[in-house]
């Protein structure tokens, strides 16, 4: 009877990490299957004046880049890893994490199709 409590205890670490690995590999595989709506988009400022602090290896930056390709938006990208002066700007600016996007002087924290829609 005592060795089947010590095999519990020994197995809780284990089924922590595996519960663990398998948050993380959902994350992840969530993170890969975001997809872009194609509705129309409706300009609200013609052309719209548009900064983007991120990374290159930011998934939702890639996003973002992905967005305004798709809509032909041209738009100025600052990397914070690369540039000193765009991680003091990003900073500035209270940036809490990639990607910030500036939209005709409205500050979006992160990617959301939504919001960065009505910020057009």
């Amino acid at each position: 009877m005592a060795y089947a409590g010590l095999m519990n205890k020994r197995l809780i670490p284990l089924v922590v990490i595996m519960a663990l690995m398998f948050a993380l590999y959902y994350a992840a595989d969530q993170r890969s299957t975001m997809t872009l709506s194609d509705e129309p988009l409706v300009l609200h400022q013609f052309p719209p004046e548009i900064v983007m602090f991120g990374t290159q290896s930011c998934q939702y930056c890639k996003l973002a880049r992905e967005f305004f390709d798709k809509h032909h938006l041209s738009y100025q990208e600052n990397d914070i890893e690369t540039s000193d002066e765009h991680r003091r700007m990003f900073d500035l600016l209270g940036g809490r994490g990639t990607p910030l996007i500036i939209i005709n002087r409205e500050l979006i924290q992160g990617f959301d199709e939504t919001v960065v829609r009505k910020a057009l």
